[in-house]
């Protein structure tokens, strides 16, 4: 029928041609995205707007100018034209033209020819050669008679062998970020007899409220705690004594190195072989002095097809050695010391006395120098290898994938402290090693039906992991933990698709889990998610909106190759922390009911022109039964132990290829995240447990308070909120402890741009994280010292009157003196309250803006290679703003994980400034 209709616009078009002016068309094939020909796609010139129908061979003539640009199926394939011609030559193309051919017969040309011919000559030969099975070829590999006189040839196969590969080079500069700011004008000492005095490292003083450096110079007499002699003060003739710097960071350089190598057997262009082999070395060096670590990786993988199976093959290996580590707190150690130092000690000039103990400026302190020095290079190792093998298969619609792997990794921490260490007077000595062997293997089977309007595929997954982890310590004893678990999921997934109007799809399925470390098996764990999408919403084309569903069951144990040692810190109040030194691990992982999660979501998503998306989902995630550590007597063990809620709405917005000009082109994302992790329920005895932190100052497990609450000392205070003030005129600490602070932030707002100018890239990722409270310790502890600069800017403060009331109820009047020569140094502002001060007095906000990263990237054609050279520079973790006065708000309490919220000398966050030159070949 299509065949009449074009002869009729070809008839039509002939008695047209002379008539007017040529229109030029392009015409041909157009397939859906199976790539197969589909009737009434839709074909649209993005330059001219019309559009044309194809048929139900997916054929179409479509009105086209040179360099035109043709998308069909919803923007997903673009195509830009050339060649185009006039309707007549297309249509007269399309009409089948027949011819008749002459009727050949041996046995009639043997009766009717008589003259001689050349039996071999090729011109004059009658035979016919067909070659439709491989219809491009340069050389024979087969000639094969079918039937008389019909001959069929099949190609040699183009073998050969192709390589290429890449190899990056980078080298990168880390500073640290901000810290607190400490004084650099009052020494060690305190007041006696009314005035100000310096004490030396051999009184042990700890606090730094001595008289003004200024007044002060060396005596230059022979003192083992000072080359330039004792302080005193300061007269004619003697060397004015300076502030000594104590800087515990510096500007590293760190470097990597990496070189990829491809090898590949191809025949058509496709691989039959293939080998890749990867190499790399980096060397990350820390901004602490003289720590660093350095890793190695090798890995390598096979790809390959045997009898129409898809095999694949890996081998990985990777190590890691450092210096030192974080594990027992070893780097916040040092640098609270470093912070603590007063600045008439320097703790460069020497780390050890002539005794063989270490120099500090006090007994009841560390040297960062005495604690960094080790008779070994290396104090942590690990070494992981894997293996992988993956084989997959496709029959028509039925698909078999099999997945095989092996994991052993080994870790080693040698963690000591020499003697006299503050804490470990003795010394202390611990190794820590870990094997664990993991067995993973996951068989999928899936069967497809239907066609692209209507699919239906059946899925069957099975996954075995068999885990082994063996930890000992030399100093504690040996834990052995194993667990096999399966999981067997079942999964229904349907999608229907009418190419003009909507697009939808629906997934079920269900799973069981079995494990012999589980008290429960779980066997029903449904799922469900399905989506629905408007094509062509308002006939503007391109705009989709999905409005989308899910719910899912899962069930899980805790990770039983993580370690929970260092949940000792709850076992220490903060000024006895030094005595941390993690070395109990769990007893068992078993004998836990699981972990049940059930979470709700329910969002959607607007697409316009296939440029801009706008998009927001609402989840409700409910925990059942989690775990936590607690210790039982001198034993740690893990208990189910709370229910909770972790609930919020995320919002993205994408707006991508904006042309602002010819070569430039520019992407932006945007993303909204608001969540809140509210406690439901908590076993009895374990309300208000701490789950990380000290004693006197932790993150907490609180019925009906958010996940993680900061709990700590307060002030006294009235029914109407009023501050209660003591008889001494300052504001009157309370016993006991109470929820002070909230880490969770309010929202968190993330953006990403991309731009693009003919061969330059420049990308810029930043945030803004707006609310959430952080406890900041580190100023706590400094003002108690007197080291902050917050205690030499107000300790000439006098007369001074708190606002509050006093135990009558009545204004207080009663004047204080922030720092008083005549009172002893312990009842001043800052000391008065001890170690912490009063937790809430130090609760600042967790606001920052921040640029993560910028990176330029700069890519070059060197002679037939396109694009092969690329110059990157790069800078990290550049803060711009912050609230609080202490560490980067995202720093962790020791390096700990969910830990946030607490600052207790936390390690300063580093910026990285970066080049990498790579290339391909």
């Amino acid at each position: 029928m299509m065949k009449k209709i074009y002869i009729l616009f070809l008839l039509f078009a002939i008695q047209l041609f002379f008539a007017q002016s040529s229109q030029l068309y392009f015409s041909g094939k157009f397939f859906n995205e199976k790539k197969k020909p589909q009737n009434f796609l839709k074909v649209l010139n993005k330059n001219s707007g019309v559009y044309e129908l194809t048929d139900e061979k997916g054929f179409a003539i479509i009105a086209a100018k040179n360099y035109d640009t043709l998308v069909w199926n919803n923007g997903k394939n673009i195509q830009v034209v050339y060649g185009v011609r006039e309707l007549k030559s297309i249509l007269e193309n399309e009409i089948e033209r027949e011819t008749v051919e002459n009727i050949y017969s041996k046995d009639y040309d043997s009766l009717t020819i008589t003259e001689d011919k050349d039996q071999f000559s090729i011109e004059k030969s009658t035979d016919l050669i067909t070659k439709k099975s491989d219809r491009y070829f340069s050389s024979v590999r087969k000639l094969k008679l079918k039937e008389d006189s019909f001959y069929k040839i099949k190609a040699q196969p183009t073998k050969y062998l192709a390589f290429n590969g890449s190899f990056t080079t980078s080298f990168d500069v880390k500073s640290r970020n901000r810290i607190p700011e400490t004084q650099n004008k009052y020494v060690q000492g305190r007041s006696e007899n009314g005035s100000l005095v310096w004490r030396g490292a051999e009184t042990d003083e700890m606090f730094s409220f001595g008289p003004d450096i200024s007044s002060l110079g060396f005596d230059n007499q022979l003192y083992e705690y000072d080359d330039n002699g004792r302080l005193v003060v300061f007269f004619e003739g003697l060397n004015p004594a300076k502030a000594y710097n104590n800087n515990l960071f510096k500007t590293t350089v760190g470097y990597g190195n990496h070189l990829s190598i491809n090898a590949a057997m191809k025949r058509y262009n496709e691989d039959q072989l293939r080998l890749s082999l990867n190499f790399g070395q980096e060397k990350d060096q820390t901004y602490f002095i003289d720590q660093f670590n350095i890793g190695n990786i090798f890995k390598t993988k096979i790809n390959s097809k045997v009898l129409k199976f898809v095999v694949n093959a890996g081998f990985n290996y990777e190590e890691n050695k450092a210096t030192n580590t974080n594990r027992i707190g070893l780097f916040n150690r040092a640098y609270q010391n470093s912070l603590l130092t007063p600045v008439s000690f320097s703790n460069q000039q020497n780390a050890y006395l002539q005794n063989g103990f270490q120099r500090s400026y006090s007994q009841f302190a560390d040297n960062p120098k005495f604690l960094f020095s080790q008779n070994q290079k290396y104090n942590y190792y690990d070494s992981r290898r894997q293996l992988n093998f993956d084989l997959s298969r496709k029959w028509n619609n039925f698909q078999l994938n099999i997945s095989q792997s092996y994991d052993n990794e080994n870790f080693w921490n040698t963690d000591y402290y020499k003697t006299s260490t503050y804490g470990f007077a003795n010394g202390f000595y611990n190794r820590r090693s870990q094997k664990n062997q993991f067995y993973n293997s996951n068989i999928a089977v899936s069967y497809e039906l239907g066609n692209s309007d209507f699919q239906n595929i059946f899925s069957l997954n099975y996954i075995l992991n068999d885990r082994q982890v063996n930890v000992n310590h030399s100093a504690d004893r040996n834990y052995l933990y194993q667990r096999t678990s399966q999981d067997y999921i079942f999964n229904y997934k349907m999608e229907i698709e009418d190419y003009r109007d909507f697009r939808l799809g629906v997934n079920l399925g269900n799973s069981f889990y079995v494990s012999n470390t589980s008290l429960k098996n779980n066997y029903w764990l449904p799922k469900a998610n399905a989506y629905f999408t408007f094509l062509d919403l308002f006939n503007w084309y391109g705009a989709d909106l999905q409005l989308l569903g899910a719910y899912t069951h899962l069930s899980a144990e805790p990770e039983i190759a993580k370690s929970y040692s260092s949940y000792a810190t709850t076992l220490f109040s903060a000024q006895n922390s030094s005595q941390f030194f993690p070395l109990k691990e769990v007893e068992t992982f078993r004998n836990l009911s699981n972990i049940n999660i059930k979470e709700w979501k329910a969002g959607l998503k607007f697409n316009l022109n296939y440029k801009m998306s706008i998009g927001g989902e609402y989840f409700d995630r409910k925990i059942f039964d989690d775990i936590f550590p607690v210790f039982e007597g001198n034993n740690f063990v893990l208990k189910n132990l709370a229910d909770h809620t972790f609930s919020g709405f995320e919002a993205n917005f994408n707006y991508d290829n904006i042309r602002l000009g010819g070569d430039f082109r520019m992407n932006t994302k945007a993303s909204f995240f608001k969540y809140r992790d509210i406690v439901d329920r908590v076993n009895s005895e374990y309300n208000n447990l701490a789950i990380s932190g000290f004693k006197d100052i932790c993150k907490t497990l609180s019925e009906g308070e958010v996940l993680g609450s900061v709990m700590g000392s307060y002030f006294e205070r009235n029914a109407e909120g009023k501050l209660i003030i003591d008889e001494f005129g300052y504001p009157q600490k309370a016993s006991g402890l109470k929820i002070i602070a909230d880490p969770t932030p309010d929202f968190v707002v993330k953006f990403t741009h991309n731009l693009n100018y003919k061969m330059f890239t420049l990308d810029i990722n930043w945030e803004w994280k707006k609310g959430g409270q952080i406890w900041n310790g580190t100023q706590a502890v400094l003002d108690y010292y007197g080291r902050s600069q917050t205690s030499a800017d107000q300790r000439d403060i006098k007369n001074y009157v708190f606002e509050g009331v006093n135990s009558n109820g009545n204004s207080n009047t009663i004047p204080v003196d922030f720092y008083n020569p005549n009172q002893n140094v312990t009842e001043n502002r800052w000391s008065r309250y001890g170690y912490l001060g009063v937790a809430e007095d130090y609760i600042q906000r967790a606001d920052y803006i921040r640029i993560n990263d910028i990176s330029l990237t700069a890519k070059f054609n060197v002679g037939s290679f396109y694009r092969a050279l690329a110059f990157t520079f790069y800078v990290n973790n550049i803060l711009l703003w912050q609230a609080n006065k202490g560490a980067d708000p995202n720093q962790n309490f020791y390096d700990f994980d969910n830990s946030r919220g607490l600052d207790f000398f936390n390690l300063p966050s580093f910026k990285t400034f970066g080049c990498s030159v790579s290339f391909k070949f």
